[in-house]
This record gives structure tokens, C-alpha cells and sequence, in this order.
């Protein structure tokens, strides 16, 4: 009996190693991500130096008119600050191949056909009636009218998590990070999402 009992624990307690590991590998950051999450503390910090200048919206704020004079300044502040914003200043040349080994890999194949599906709810260039073509420009306003994209669950579980106020979109088939504070577009990839 006493043998069994510590057999199993030897068990349960090899188990618990097994997936220590695993949690710990999976959280390894590679020095794509390292560099991703280093850029985007500093777009945070310099949304922060901006956001001084800017004057404060209470909590609490609920009149749209109020909101849009807040979002336009701090927007204006941002375009100011970054005026030699280009696309790449976030997801650079390395960081953007691993966004779209990431990408890809959720969204690629029979597999990933639900996710797919799931992109294009709320997608500006799949939905009906959609107001034409969106200029896709970093440093660019969002438009304030065209609806947001839905984000699958997994992609998003499996993607560098962002601070408050920066999400991750799709506008037609490019991934973008967008800047929901000042509804600005602060850099974008093209051509993420698989075709089929």
C-alpha cells in the first residue's frame, strides 16, 4: 500500500514538472516579442507625455461631444510627436514575422476556418454596405463611423497582450494596432489573414 502511495506521487509530482515546463516555455518571450512589447511601451509613453497637454476628460464623461474634443486633441497631440510615424515603427521587419507565423497559424487551413469567419464580424471591408474603400495609413485617423473587427479568442491568447487603450484589428485581410484613446492607427501589417 505505502508503495503504491509513492508511486503516485512520484507520479503526480513528475506531472507537475511536466507542466511547469510547458507554462514556463510558453511564456518565453523570443526577442521578436521582446522587441514588439519594447516599442509599444514606448508609443505608451510617449501617448502619456502627449495626454499632459491635453485637457482631462472626468471618468465619468458621457457627452459624445466632449469625448470627440478629447480624442481629437489627443490625436492631433500624437500626430505631432510621431510626424515621421511609417509603417514598420512597431512591427518591425522582425517583429512582423513572427506576428504572421502567429497569424497564420491560427488561421490557416480547415483549422482555421471558424477564426476566419470570425475576422470578418465587424471587418469595415466585409461588412454590407460598407463606405468603400478605408485609406489604411499609420499615423492615421480610424474613421469614427466604420465598425471594429472582432478578434478571435485563441489569436488573441496567442498574441503579446497590449496596455490599455491599444488593440489589436483587422481592416480586409491587414492586422492593425489601433490606438482607441485617439483612434489613430499606429502601425499595421498587410496581407496577414490567409486566403483559405
Amino acid at each position: 500500500m505505502r508503495r503504491q502511495s509513492n508511486c503516485r506521487i512520484l507520479k503526480l509530482s513528475l506531472f507537475a514538472l511536466v507542466v511547469f515546463r510547458f507554462m514556463v516555455f510558453a511564456q518565453t518571450e523570443t526577442e521578436g516579442l521582446k522587441e514588439f512589447n519594447g516599442r509599444v511601451k514606448g508609443y505608451m509613453d510617449l501617448q502619456k507625455r502627449v495626454s499632459i497637454n491635453v485637457p482631462p476628460l472626468a471618468k465619468a464623461e458621457t457627452d459624445p461631444a466632449k469625448i470627440a474634443i478629447h480624442t481629437k486633441a489627443l490625436a492631433n497631440g500624437i500626430q505631432q510627436a510621431r510626424a515621421n510615424a511609417k509603417p514598420g515603427d512597431i512591427f518591425s521587419p522582425h517583429v512582423a514575422k513572427e506576428f504572421r507565423q502567429i497569424v497564420r497559424g491560427e488561421l490557416h487551413g480547415k483549422a482555421g476556418t471558424p477564426s476566419r469567419e470570425t475576422v470578418k464580424t465587424g471587418n469595415p471591408t466585409e461588412e454590407e454596405g460598407a463606405a468603400g474603400k478605408m485609406v489604411l495609413a499609420v499615423n492615421g485617423p480610424y474613421p469614427d463611423k466604420a465598425p471594429l473587427s472582432s478578434v478571435p479568442p485563441g489569436l488573441l491568447l496567442n498574441l503579446p497582450q497590449l496596455p490599455k487603450g491599444l488593440e489589436y484589428r483587422f481592416l480586409g485581410r491587414h492586422l492593425i494596432l489601433l490606438d482607441s484613446m485617439a483612434n489613430l492607427i499606429v502601425d499595421y501589417l498587410l496581407d496577414i489573414v490567409p486566403k483559405a
